[in-house]
C-alpha cells in the first residue's frame, strides 16, 4: 500500500517543543489541551508573522518522536509498504527536515514538501493518509479513501459524513493499516 504521513503532530511531537518555546519566550504555561485550534497565532493571540517565527524556531529543534512512530514505520516498510512523508514545513527547511528524519531513523520512500494548506495537492496516489490537521484531512477526502486523524485538541469534529477515522496512537494506526491491507488483499471468489 502507498501510505502518507504528516510529520508534525503525527510523527513528531511538535507541541512539546512548541510549548517549551512559548513558556521561555512569553512566560506562559500551556498544555496541549490549551491548543484548541490548528492556527497557533489564534491560540496565542499573536500576529501571523510572529507565529511563523515561533514555528520555525520549533522546527529547528530536535523534536521528539510520538511514541511508536519509528517502530511502526519500520514495520510498515519491512512489510513492503511505500511510505510518503508529506509536510508543509517551510521550503527553506527541507534540509533540516531531511536531517531530522535521518537522525531519528525514520524510513520513507519519498519526502513530499508542499505549501501550507495544500498538502492534499500532492501528486501522489495514496491508499491512506494520516494527518493531524482536520482541514487538511477533509481536503484529502477528495482524493484518498482512507483518512486517519491523529487525535489532538485542535482537530475535533462531529464527522457527520464519516470522512475520517480518528486514531489515538501508532498502535491504532498500524491496526487500521493491517485491517485495510487484509481487506484489499482478499481475492474474490470466482463463484461470487
Amino acid at each position: 500500500m502507498d501510505l502518507g504521513f504528516d510529520i508534525d503532530g503525527v510523527i513528531s511531537n511538535f507541541v512539546r517543543t512548541f510549548i517549551r518555546l512559548v513558556e521561555r519566550k512569553y512566560d506562559v504555561i500551556l498544555k496541549e489541551a490549551d491548543i484548541y485550534y490548528h492556527d497557533l497565532n489564534l491560540v496565542l493571540g499573536i500576529s501571523k508573522k510572529e507565529n511563523q517565527q515561533l514555528i520555525r524556531e520549533t522546527l529547528k529543534e530536535d523534536l521528539a518522536l510520538n511514541r511508536g512512530a519509528k517502530e511502526t514505520l519500520e514495520k510498515l516498510c519491512s512489510e513492503g509498504h511505500d511510505i510518503f512523508i508529506l509536510t508543509a514545513r517551510p521550503h527553506d527547511l527541507v534540509e533540516v527536515t531531511k536531517a531530522w528524519l535521518k537522525k531519528k531513523g525514520i524510513p520513507y520512500t519519498e519526502l513530499v514538501q508542499l505549501n501550507a494548506g495544500e498538502k492534499y495537492c500532492a501528486k501522489v496516489n495514496l491508499d491512506l493518509i494520516v494527518e493531524d490537521s482536520l482541514e487538511d484531512a477533509l481536503e484529502w477526502s477528495q482524493k484518498v479513501k482512507n483518512i486517519l486523524v491523529y487525535d489532538h485538541p485542535w482537530n475535533q469534529s462531529k464527522n457527520v459524513k464519516k470522512l475520517i477515522k480518528r486514531v489515538y496512537s501508532w498502535d491504532d494506526i498500524y491496526k487500521e493499516i493491517a485491517r485495510l491491507n487484509a481487506t484489499s488483499s482478499k481475492i474474490p471468489s470466482l463463484t461470487s
